[in-house]
C-alpha cells in the first residue's frame, strides 16, 4: 500500500472563506441551506462575468434554481442536468447541497469533460444533542428516509452476501451505521470502516469512535478500520483503491455517511473505476441548525486530479 505522502492531492485551502474568488467566466452552483454556505455573499453580484446558479429546492428527483428560465431540472436526466453548465468551467459548492443533488452534477460534468472543481467549507462546530443517547452525540438528522439509489448511480444486482465487502465512511451518527448494517447484512469480517483522521477538529475522530462504538464492537469491524483525512476526497479515494485491490473478487458497497469530502471521494471512485461498486445511501433528512460557523474553505481540483 503506497504511503499517502507519495500520492498527489489537488486541494487549495483558504483559512478565511470570504477570501476565495472563483475564476472569471465560470459557472458556480451552490445552495444556501446552511450558515457556512454564506461565503458567496462576499463576492456574488460584484460585477464579475461569473455565472451563479442558486439551488432553492432539493427534491429527491429534481431541483429548482433561482433562474426561472431553467425551470425544473430532473436529476435523473443527464441532458437536463447539463443545462446547468453555462460555461466550460464549473464550480459545484457541495457545502449546502445534499449528496443526491451534487453527486449527479459531478458525474455529468466529468462525463462531458467540463473543467470541474468542488468547493467545501468546514463547519466550526456541530450542534450537540439535547438528550444524547448512544450513537447520537450530535443533533444532526431528523430522520432516515431509507436506502435508495442516488440519481444516475444505479443499484447493482445483488451478489451473494459472502461476496460483499461493505465500506462505511463513518461520521458521528452511529444510528445510521446500525441502520445500514441491518439493511445490507454484510458478513462481519467484510466490514471495513473508514474514519476521518485527522478530523476537522482534533477531537472529532474520538467522537466518531464513541458514536459508532456499539456496532464496531458487535461486528468486530473495529479491527478493520482505515483512516483518511476527513476534509480530503483524494485521501479517501486512495484508501478505497487499496481496499479494492485487497478484495479483487468482491462487490464493494460504499456507504457515504461521514463527511462530504469523503462522500465526494467515493463518488469519484464510482464514476472512474470499472469495478462493480455501489453507493449505498440512506437519504437522511438534515436538521437546519445542525452546524454553526465556518472554518477553512477548500477547493478540490477534480479535473486536474482525474487527468
Amino acid at each position: 500500500m503506497a504511503a499517502l505522502r507519495d500520492r498527489p492531492l489537488y486541494t487549495r485551502v483558504f483559512d478565511e472563506p470570504e477570501l476565495f474568488r472563483p475564476a472569471s467566466g465560470a459557472t458556480y452552483i451552490y445552495g444556501l441551506f446552511e450558515e457556512r454556505s454564506e461565503h458567496i455573499k462576499a463576492w456574488s453580484g460584484a460585477g464579475s462575468d461569473l455565472k451563479t446558479i442558486k439551488i432553492v429546492d432539493q427534491d429527491r428527483n429534481f431541483i429548482l434554481t433561482d433562474d426561472s428560465t431553467l425551470g425544473r431540472i430532473s436529476l435523473r436526466n443527464p441532458s437536463d442536468v447539463a443545462r446547468l453548465f453555462l460555461s466550460t468551467r464549473l464550480y459545484v459548492d457541495i457545502t449546502g447541497l445534499s449528496h443526491h443533488v451534487w453527486a449527479p452534477l459531478v458525474k455529468i460534468a466529468i462525463e462531458r469533460k467540463i473543467h470541474l472543481s468542488a468547493v467545501y467549507v468546514e463547519p466550526a462546530s456541530y450542534t450537540y444533542s439535547p438528550s444524547p443517547r448512544q450513537g447520537e452525540i450530535f443533533d444532526l438528522s431528523e430522520r432516515i428516509e431509507g436506502i435508495a439509489p442516488i440519481p444516475l448511480f444505479a443499484t447493482l444486482n445483488q451478489f451473494d452476501s459472502e461476496q460483499v465487502c461493505f465500506v462505511p465512511l463513518l461520521g458521528f451518527e452511529g444510528t445510521r451505521l446500525a441502520y445500514m448494517i441491518e439493511q445490507v447484512e454484510p458478513p462481519g469480517g467484510r466490514i471495513v470502516p473508514i474514519i476521518g483522521v485527522p478530523g476537522f477538529q482534533l477531537e472529532y475522530p474520538f467522537h466518531t469512535y464513541m458514536g459508532n462504538q456499539r456496532i464496531l464492537e458487535e461486528t468486530q469491524s473495529w479491527k478493520n478500520v482505515r483512516y483518511a483525512r476527513a476534509n480530503c476526497p483524494f485521501s479517501v479515494f486512495y484508501v478505497l483503491e487499496d481496499i479494492l485491490q485487497e478484495h479483487p473478487y468482491d462487490q464493494i458497497k460504499i456507504a457515504p455517511i461521514g463527511t462530504k469530502p469523503h462522500a465526494l471521494g467515493a463518488v469519484l471512485l464510482c464514476i472512474t473505476n470499472s469495478r462493480s461498486l455501489e453507493l449505498v445511501y440512506d437519504h437522511p433528512k438534515r436538521k437546519l441548525k445542525r452546524t454553526a460557523g465556518a472554518l477553512r474553505l477548500l477547493i478540490y481540483s477534480i479535473s486536474d486530479f482525474l487527468s
